[in-house]
C-alpha cells in the first residue's frame, strides 16, 4: 500500500503522526510525506521520505500581520488555509503522480483532503492527542469557510474513512475514533550523563515548545524566574532556551533532549500546553503547570484542569509569582501524580500504532473494528 502524509511545516504536527508513519513503513507500505521545505530536515531526521509542497515558507512566514501570535483564546485557522493555498497545486500534482492507496492527514491540513476527493482516494483523519471541542473547531472553521470554499472550487470534500485519536478514552476523544497509543517522538539526542545520575531534589523541566514565540509572549522567563527560590533543579529545554540571559543558580539550559527520556527524571513539566507535550506528560505520568499562549492550547489547558491532571496560568496573569505558587502546590499534592499514573496506564492499553497500521489497511470495514469508539 502507498500511504501519503500531508501535513503543516511545524515539527510538534510531524511529531505526532511519526509512530504511524513507521508502524505502515514497518508493515511494508510505501510512505511519503508531504510537506514545506521547511520541514524536510526533520522528516528526514525521523527516517521518513519528504516530498517538497508549496514552496520555502515557514509557520510563522505565513502567520497574518494583524493577529496576536500570544493570548488570543480563539482557533485561528487563517495561517492553515494559507499554507494550504500554496501547497495544494503541488499536493494535487505529487498525488496524480504517484497514486496512493491511502492520504493521511492533521486536522486543520487542508491540501490532503482535497486532493484525496479529486482522486477517489481514501483518507485518515490523524488527531495529533487532545482534540480540540467540537464548537470551537465549528466556530473557527465558520471564519475560513469563503476561502477554503475557493480552494475546493465549490466542490464539497469527502469525509474521512477513518479517524485515528490517541486521546485516552477518560479524556474524551472524537466519537467513532479508531483509538491508538500516543508514542512520544522527538527526535533523537545523545543522552548525557548527568540525565542518568541519581537526583539530590525535585527536577522540573519548563519547556515552551519548538515554534518560537516573541518575547514577552512565550512565558519562558516567568517560568523559570518564578522556580528560582524553590529547592528545585531546573530543566530548561526547546525554543528560545538561548534568549534567556544569565539564569538562576538552579536551573540548567540543555540542548535537545526528547521528552520521552527527559520526563521520566522530572517531577512536574512546566510548559505551554502544546498536545505533543501535553501528551508526552500524560505518557509518562506527570503533573503539569500549563502557560497556554495561542491556538488549541487553551482549550487543552481547560480540560486537563478540568480533570485535575494539570493547573493553569491565565495568559494575562503570568507571572514570577503565580508559577511559584501553583508549582509549589502541584509538588506538594501526591493527589496530581496519582490522577496522572492513571492516565498513563490508561494509554498504555490502548492499540499500538502497529495495531492501527493493520486497520487501515482494511479502511474500507474501518467502522466495525473492535477499537472503535461508540459514537
Amino acid at each position: 500500500m502507498r500511504v501519503l502524509f500531508t501535513m503543516n511545516p511545524a515539527p510538534g504536527h510531524l511529531f505526532a503522526m511519526v509512530p504511524l508513519a513507521w508502524a505502515l513503513h514497518l508493515a511494508g507500505d510505501q510512505v511519503i510525506v508531504a510537506v514545506p521545505p521547511a520541514l524536510h530536515q526533520q522528516v528526514r531526521r525521523a527516517g521518513l521520505t519528504a516530498a517538497a509542497v508549496g514552496g520555502a515558507a515557514s509557520f510563522l512566514d505565513l502567520w497574518p500581520d494583524d493577529r496576536a501570535l500570544g493570548g488570543n483564546e480563539e482557533l485561528d485557522l487563517d495561517v492553515f488555509v494559507a499554507i494550504a493555498e500554496r501547497t495544494a497545486p503541488d499536493v494535487l500534482a505529487l498525488a496524480a503522480a504517484w497514486r496512493p492507496d491511502l492520504i493521511v492527514s492533521e486536522p486543520v491540513e487542508y491540501a490532503g483532503p482535497l486532493a484525496a476527493t479529486r482522486l477517489g482516494v481514501p483518507w485518515v483523519l490523524h488527531h495529533w492527542g487532545l482534540p480540540v471541542p467540537g464548537a470551537v473547531h465549528r466556530a473557527a472553521l465558520a471564519k475560513v469557510a469563503g476561502r477554503l470554499d475557493a480552494l475546493h472550487d465549490g466542490l464539497p470534500v469527502d469525509a474521512p474513512a477513518a479517524t485515528v485519536s490517541t486521546c485516552p478514552p477518560s479524556l474524551g476523544p472524537a466519537p467513532g475514533a479508531l483509538l491508538m497509543r500516543y508514542v512520544p517522538y522527538n527526535a533523537a539526542c545523545t543522552l548525557p550523563d548527568w540525565l542518568l545520575a541519581p537526583r539530590t531534589r525535585p527536577r522540573v523541566c519548563v519547556s515552551m515548545g519548538t515554534v518560537p514565540i516573541p518575547e514577552g509572549v512565550d512565558g519562558l522567563t516567568a517560568a523559570v524566574r518564578g522556580l528560582a527560590d524553590l529547592d528545585v533543579e531546573v530543566i530548561v529545554s526547546g525554543a528560545g532556551v538561548h534568549g534567556l540571559g544569565d539564569l538562576p543558580a538552579n536551573a540548567r539550559r540543555i540542548g535537545w533532549i526528547p521528552h520521552r527520556h527527559l520526563l521520566p527524571s522530572c517531577d512536574l513539566f512546566v510548559h505551554h500546553g502544546g498536545s505533543g507535550s501535553s501528551m508526552a506528560a500524560l505518557t509518562i505520568g506527570r503533573p503539569q503547570l500549563l502557560m497556554p499562549q495561542m491556538c488549541d492550547q487553551f482549550s487543552i489547558a481547560e480540560r486537563l484542569t478540568a480533570a485535575g491532571l494539570a493547573r493553569a496560568v491565565p495568559f494575562a496573569a503570568r507571572s514570577t509569582e503565580t508559577v511559584r505558587a501553583l508549582a509549589t502546590d502541584l509538588l506538594a499534592d501526591p493527589g496530581a501524580a496519582e490522577r496522572a499514573a492513571r492516565i498513563r496506564d490508561e494509554i498504555a492499553a490502548m492499540p499500538s500504532p502497529a495495531a492501527v497500521a493493520s486497520e487501515l489497511a482494511l479502511v474500507g470495514n474501518v467502522t466495525a473494528a473492535r477499537y472503535v469508539v461508540p459514537v
